[in-house]
């Protein structure tokens, strides 16, 4: 048995391959929410000395693992994806560089001791079924801040995605769960073309699918067509919004059970993806509202829970990074630019509240005619009362807008 760190017995025995594997495991490797690892198995430790390669107790998955090179994104943590999914993660190509290289196939699955989430990994350099793959998410959509597309790795972006053919490419991807009619998108998109507006769809569907094609079989085209109408195959489709989402809920979610390290973590990885908001160059599409919004508000329910997070942990500089950007996703809410204002004070960047005071306070005159709902005096006076480092429960108006935020549903 190799470095165990303060896990039980139980804990790593719980981490041993599952009976009836149709493969022979040679390596076994344990790691924490935290993508730590925690463990590894003698057979491990005598791949890693075949490889030439020396791992230390406490390293991170990305660099013993080598993530970055055998992540389907080619940037994630495996650790985090496999936590990601209820399964784990399938049967898949690894291989780590050394002295001598090591290929082997990897599976990962996840397990709940008491000591919270882990991920384990099994290698084997035996013959192994890989599990098929889906069609590959060669249609690399980004569509939150201005709207980009990749097929196959190799960049579309060009005049037609503000054309015709590009506005029906946006309604799919804001109506991607279901498929939708010719009449539906022609009434979305031009409601007062009448009928010749129906026969106007299927001419972009087909100039889109030349967009998007890499293939000349039309049946490989990402646009599907099904008895209910088109919609994109979203086998084929890896779009930066359902990334954000999953990984900014499973953020949030660890952070709310105490997991703050693994919470932090996603949720920084959430938050790089979000460029702006979802279809930011159509801001005037009714039919990207709901989205939008929610979306908005997922992000704002982020960053509000990383700066709780920092503020907690008197890391006031990254709590101020994160109410900056909360602020100017919410302009009016005078609670986020309050909290800001108090970290900028305990920084002692008084120059910096007062800006951020007057900026808000011009701000909420010119559009509704009304004053903040504090007074920049009476937060110098309340800090003047308590010369601590703020905490969640002293930060009341952090605390309310994670509060406000949590009770929103989800978007369906």
């Amino acid at each position: 048995m190799q470095h165990s760190a303060s896990y039980s017995t139980d804990e790593v025995a719980t981490a041993a391959p599952e009976a009836g594997a149709d493969r022979e495991v040679e390596g076994v490797v344990l790691s924490d929410a935290s993508g730590t690892i925690v463990w590894w198995s003698g057979g491990m430790a005598s791949l890693l000395l075949e490889a030439g390669v020396r791992w230390t107790p406490g390293m991170r998955c990305c660099d013993a693992l080598e993530c970055a090179t055998n992540s389907p994104s080619g940037s994630a943590c495996l650790s985090r994806l496999a936590l990601l999914q209820a399964d784990g993660l399938p049967t898949r190509q690894w291989r780590l560089r050394g002295r001598r290289p090591l290929e082997a196939t990897l599976t990962a699955r996840t397990i709940r001791p008491g000591s919270g989430p882990m991920v384990v990994f099994e290698l084997s350099r035996g013959p192994a079924v890989l599990a098929r793959p889906a069609p590959a998410g060669d249609v690399a959509v980004a569509a939150l801040g201005r709207l980009s597309v990749q097929v196959g790795g190799h960049s579309r972006d060009a005049d037609w995605l503000q054309q015709r053919p590009g506005q029906v490419f946006r309604y799919l991807l804001a109506s991607r769960s279901a498929a939708q009619r010719s009449e539906a998108i022609a009434a979305a998109l031009w409601p007062d073309r009448g009928p010749s507006a129906v026969a106007n769809v299927r001419y972009c569907v087909f100039k889109l699918r030349e967009q998007l094609a890499d293939s000349t079989d039309p049946a490989d085209s990402v646009v599907a067509r099904e008895a209910a109408g088109y919609r994109l195959d979203p086998r084929r489709l890896k779009l930066d919004v359902d990334v954000f989402q999953r990984t900014a809920t499973a953020g949030i979610a660890a952070a709310r059970r105490g997991e703050q390290a693994a919470g932090e973590g996603l949720l920084a990885e959430a938050l790089a993806l979000y460029r702006g908001d979802f279809l930011a160059d159509d801001p005037y599409a009714d039919w990207a509202f709901t989205e939008r919004e929610y979306l908005r508000a997922l992000a704002g329910k982020g960053l509000a829970t990383m700066a709780q997070i920092a503020v907690s942990a008197g890391r006031l500089v990254a709590a101020a990074d994160h109410l900056q950007r909360l602020a100017q996703l919410e302009p009016f809410d005078s609670h986020v630019h309050q909290m800001l204002i108090e970290v900028c004070l305990r920084r002692g960047r008084r120059t910096e509240a007062l800006r951020h005071y007057h900026a808000l306070r011009a701000r909420l005159q010119r559009a509704f005619g009304e004053q903040p709902d504090f007074e920049l005096t009476h937060v110098v006076a309340a800090l003047g009362n308590s010369r601590r480092v703020p905490t969640p429960e002293a930060s009341p108006r952090l605390t309310g807008l994670l509060s406000e935020s949590s009770a929103g549903g989800t978007l369906t």
